[in-house]
């Protein structure tokens, strides 16, 4: 093992309003603990038909990181918004409260996001569309041919401005795509593909909102979450790992 790092992805658990369209959208949501963009980082690969063949990938379209080196571990963690904390029977004085969701290690990686995409083929990897030629993390294709329907996706308009699907316009939907196309042209971003750490025949990967660890900051040394994530001790992040592979899916 390399390094470990904790780091938070937004879910559709993490602002209030997000979480009441996805309760009511389940169809098209059917994962609340999936990153809510069109264009998912990390990516985690739900819809394969068996954990042995997910394929999870980091690829930088969220924080533009691109040095990724081979076995070194992510755990991600969400943070909960009010209404979720109270659904979970937490304090909301006493947070900020997280679930926690992934271990994913890196086993390889690859130069670009173009590169990346010719190791996939056609199938499921959301909910809508159905079939894409490859995940919604890769952002190279100047045209959307594989991001997140705007019906299953949140759209940001503007830094501060966030737009659930009743909301938000094809348009505003184009426009984000085109920033994250642009984002991965601009960093030449690269794609790190992942494996869910395995223990005790359990699958460090949460799908289910009920079923995921709560944590806290105390959970990873007391450190305060930022933008890049914090760098934590391996043994930290076998701590971390086992508590989200307890709830994790038994592997077959």
């Amino acid at each position: 093992m390399r390094k470990s790092k904790v780091l938070t992805f937004e879910s559709w658990a993490t602002e209030s309003e997000w979480f009441r369209y996805a309760k009511s959208h389940s169809v098209e949501i059917p994962y609340l603990l999936s990153d809510r963009s069109q264009c998912q980082d990390p990516f985690f690969d739900l819809f394969a038909a068996s954990a042995r063949e997910r394929q999870p990938m980091i690829t930088g379209l969220c924080r533009g990181f691109k040095n990724f080196n081979e076995g070194d571990r992510y755990v991600y963690v969400t943070r909960l918004c009010r209404e979720a904390v109270r659904e979970r029977g937490l304090d909301p004085k006493c947070g900020p409260w997280y679930l926690g969701v992934a271990s994913m290690i890196v086993m390889s990686v690859e130069s670009s996001h173009e590169q990346a995409a010719r190791r996939f083929s056609r199938r499921r990897y959301v909910a809508v569309p159905e079939m894409t030629p490859y995940p919604p993390g890769l952002a190279h294709n100047a045209k959307p041919a594989a991001a997140v329907s705007r019906e299953s996706c949140i759209v940001h308009p503007s830094r501060n401005v966030s737009l659930t699907p009743s909301r938000s316009k094809p348009e505003e939907w184009l426009q984000q795509y085109s920033d994250y196309h642009q984002r991965q042209k601009d960093k030449q971003l690269r794609a790190a593909f992942c494996k869910f750490e395995t223990i005790r025949g359990r699958e460090a990967l949460i799908t289910k909102f009920e079923d995921a660890p709560v944590m806290s900051s105390k959970d990873w040394e007391g450190k305060t979450q930022n933008v890049a994530g914090r760098v934590i001790q391996n043994t930290t992040g076998e701590q971390l790992a086992a508590q989200i592979a307890a709830h994790g899916y038994e592997i077959p």
